[in-house]
């Protein structure tokens, strides 16, 4: 029964609620607690939860703590058989890295409340992408960082000459971005729709050459230019401006959490009244009599007066639901696409670079697009390396197995870098495209969709109420997913 809403929201305006909500979490947990589940839930039950939450990522589990927090009853579904969706700290790597969902920003609200509620330490770490050192390879030529700002292949002017290739894309894609000084919503509004154009076109109309625009390419999370609005882009830029200027008591702006970001919803599962029930993928959604039930793969339903959806969009169209989703919402479910990207892990056996004497990390206009190093937490850890692929030549991945990119990989290493041969050795592949859950790892919104999808991703269908970082409006990223999850949690709050 949802005796308790109104008693929770009696004489407390929406925005009073949000903060009342927002800082009244659960009290902190123990990171190194293991719950798998209070009580066994029989499957095809007869009880109807106040809501069921499909989705143990941050924005799922966000959403079921507030509803707990308000008094409702409470289920969370999870199709993995692990916590957390796109937070996974990949533990069987050296230096324990993020595979996705890296950074805590020092305007992440929401998420610093919910950390330190549950009692986790944080750190801040070293910024790789930004400051590691690269060897560039550029049609068929090894270039050094010294002298990238006078090399022939250089196809900037001015000051701009100076600006290493793996910096173009971020600091070139945000120049006069024209959503500086605006709101974090503005993205949204009427105003900037003229820039949901391919953001090639957009960075031509503002003067850039073909071969910067080029090198911009190389690393787009969208597969290319062309098939990347101009408005989605400056939109990243812009909210990640807005939370560098942000900064934590000790002056930085980032955070990680320390033993790694997993503790987080780790740590939001074990202070659930229920722990979450894994492996149970959602294919069906039908609502009867203001009754939703959930089925699942493994032949189990669950019943509920309201469900909190977090399916990713690319997953979401495989899901069936009655009454059938229709209009504005179908087409958004069928049209929008998730990044591609995929991570092929090493061990390095013996620091190649040692031999040749050049920068250890690569970055290229090849197949390879970009393999790293990893920065070692321990000094008597191996080195490790991934081969980040995330552009254009995401796609042809998409038609190897795991083996084959190994392979594949290893090839374009020690092509580029022949003092490499027989120094890796393969750990894992980690990809959220090749999940079935995920199916890519954020939205990428391709020309004319912000504007035509960008204000209808909250709509409702009957009391199924979706979330997910997709669906925020002023956020990305992690806290992106918290924002939208309370957003959902609140729908429920305020209209029970």
């Amino acid at each position: 029964m949802k005796t308790n809403r109104r008693k929770f929201i009696k004489g407390i305006s929406g925005a009073a609620v949000a903060t009342t909500v927002i800082s009244s979490c659960s009290a902190p947990v123990k990171q190194q607690e293991v719950r798998t589940s209070t009580k066994k839930i029989a499957g095809s039950i007869d009880k109807v939860f106040d809501v069921i939450v499909v989705g143990a990522g941050l924005s799922g589990l966000h959403a079921a703590m507030l509803l707990e927090e308000s008094g409702l009853d409470v289920l969370v579904l999870e199709g993995r058989s692990r916590l957390g969706g796109r937070v996974y700290t990949l533990d069987d790597v050296p230096g324990k890295p993020e595979a996705g969902g890296e950074y805590m920003g020092a305007n992440y609200a929401r998420m610093r409340n919910v950390v330190d509620k549950l009692g986790l330490e944080t750190f801040t770490p070293e910024f790789d992408n930004a400051t590691r050192p690269w060897s560039y390879h550029i049609k068929g030529q090894h270039i050094t960082k010294d002298e990238w700002a006078t090399h022939s292949l250089n196809p900037m002017e001015g000051d701009d000459r100076a600006l290493l290739p793996h910096r173009m894309l971020w600091t070139l894609s945000d120049k006069g971005n024209p959503l500086d000084g605006h709101g974090l919503d503005a993205w949204l509004t009427p105003e900037f729709r003229k820039y949901d154009i391919p953001q090639d076109q957009y960075l031509r109309s503002i003067g850039f050459n073909e071969e910067t625009i080029r090198l911009m390419n190389i690393m787009i999370h969208s597969g290319g230019m062309t098939r990347t609005s101009a408005l989605n882009e400056l939109r990243r830029y812009h909210v990640s401006g807005f939370n560098s200027n942000m900064t934590f008591g000790d002056g930085t702006s980032w955070k990680q959490v320390k033993g790694g970001n997993s503790l987080l919803p780790k740590g939001m599962a074990e202070s659930l009244k229920e722990y979450p029930l894994l492996e149970k993928t959602a294919v069906a959604f039908k609502e009867e009599n203001s009754v939703v039930t959930v089925h699942c793969a493994d032949g189990t339903e669950y019943k509920a007066s309201d469900v909190v959806c977090s399916i990713p969009m690319t997953v979401l169209k495989n899901v069936t639901f009655e009454p059938e989703i229709t209009g504005i919402t179908y087409e958004a479910i069928n049209q929008i696409e998730y990044g591609l990207s995929i991570q092929a892990h090493f061990l390095i056996t013996d620091p190649y670079w040692v031999e040749d004497g050049l920068d250890p990390n690569i970055w290229t206009d090849g197949p390879l697009e970009r393999f790293a190093i990893r920065t070692k937490v321990d000094a008597d850890q191996p080195e490790s390396a991934v081969a980040f692929i995330n552009g254009p030549e995401s796609f042809k991945y998409r038609l190897m197995s795991d083996e084959q990119v190994f392979h594949y990989v290893e090839k374009m290493v020690y092509e580029l870098r022949p003092s490499a041969k027989g120094k890796l050795k393969p750990i894992m592949i980690q990809s959220c495209e090749r999940d079935i859950h995920g199916a890519g790892d954020w939205v990428v919104w391709k020309p004319g969709q912000v504007t035509k999808f960008g204000n209808h991703m909250r709509n409702n269908h009957g009391h199924i109420h979706f979330c997910g970082e997709h669906t925020a409006i002023m956020e990305r990223g992690m806290e992106g997913a918290f924002e939208s999850g309370e957003r959902a949690a609140l729908d429920i709050i305020l209209t029970g």
